[in-house]
């Protein structure tokens, strides 16, 4: 099998449990592709060039949260308003891990490696 195949053919999803102690429950937070990424921050961008939170939050917990019993998505595009009314502390719990996961963070982890080394 050639390399290019290899990548194709490899399971990349990342999965994680997250416990977020505000709903009493655990999710199953998942990576999302390289191009769902860029289409969120872009569909999150600000006219100033930043990332508006209140967009981009909801959409990664739409596209990254999943029932890990049922192994099915836990919320749909309709809950957009729905997660912007919860806990502000669960919405980031779940939020910054799927941030994380999906390499949307690389430079706060690039910060805190420069300063170990």
């Amino acid at each position: 099998m050639s390399l290019r195949d290899r990548i194709i053919a490899a399971d990349d999803i990342g999965k994680r449990l997250v416990e977020v102690p505000e709903w009493e429950v655990t999710v199953e937070v998942r990576t999302i592709s390289a191009g769902m990424r860029s289409r969120m921050l872009k569909a999150s961008q600000t006219a100033d060039g930043g990332v508006d939170i209140d967009k981009l939050y909801p959409m990664l917990l739409i596209a990254t949260c999943f029932d890990p019993e049922l192994d099915e998505p836990v919320f749909t595009d309709d809950d957009f308003g729905v997660i912007q009314d919860k806990s502000a502390n669960a919405v980031e719990t779940i939020a910054k891990v799927a941030m994380e996961m999906s390499g949307m963070a690389a430079g706060e982890d690039s910060d805190a490696e420069g300063k170990d080394s």
